[in-house]
């Protein structure tokens, strides 16, 4: 989705069971595609959610499990909601240290991390003083997350700023 969305509840929704967000999407069922054999090609087992309030949505079809593959969608969806749901920066920083990326935590975090840096048109030195870390600190921190990574540089690029450099 290329638009950010702009309304507060971001963290409520991050912040759901697995089945209170599974009760707030639609589920999509399909055959998945590509290598698996017989059963793949024969059973429904793709899942696609959408979340019915904001539109996002998160598909899978990477296993022959139908409920493997909800699980890996509604995984996706929170990852969709975090990178794509900006509200503004928080009042102050609320995390600690930084959760682990399996942490049921991480994505409101590394929303927060986004709000932070939208805020601080993404001048790393700036959104790193705000969460209380170093710059070099917050630039291995988003490095880890190629995909948190490849999300900051492009929110660079539209501030005619240089991408990040990997660290070394």
């Amino acid at each position: 989705m290329s638009c950010e969305l702009r309304k507060p509840g971001r963290d409520r929704v991050l912040s759901l069971s697995d089945a209170e967000l599974l009760a707030e999407c639609r589920e999509d069922r399909a055959r998945g595609s590509g290598r698996g054999g017989q059963k793949r090609n024969a059973t429904d087992s793709a899942v696609r959610l959408t979340h019915l309030p904001t539109g996002l949505q998160a598909k899978s079809d990477a296993t022959r499990s139908q409920a493997q593959n909800r699980r890996s969608a509604l995984r996706r969806l929170r990852r969709t909601v975090a990178f794509e749901w900006r509200q503004g920066p928080p009042a102050e920083w609320p995390f600690s240290g930084v959760p682990g990326r399996r942490d049921r935590r991480y994505p409101q975090w590394a929303a927060a991390v986004l709000d932070v840096l939208e805020a601080a048109d993404y001048r790393a030195r700036d959104a790193a003083a705000f969460m209380g870390l170093g710059t070099g600190r917050l630039v291995r921190l988003l490095a880890a997350d190629a995909a948190l990574w490849q999300r900051v540089n492009q929110g660079r690029r539209r501030h005619d700023l240089p991408p990040l450099r990997k660290p070394q």
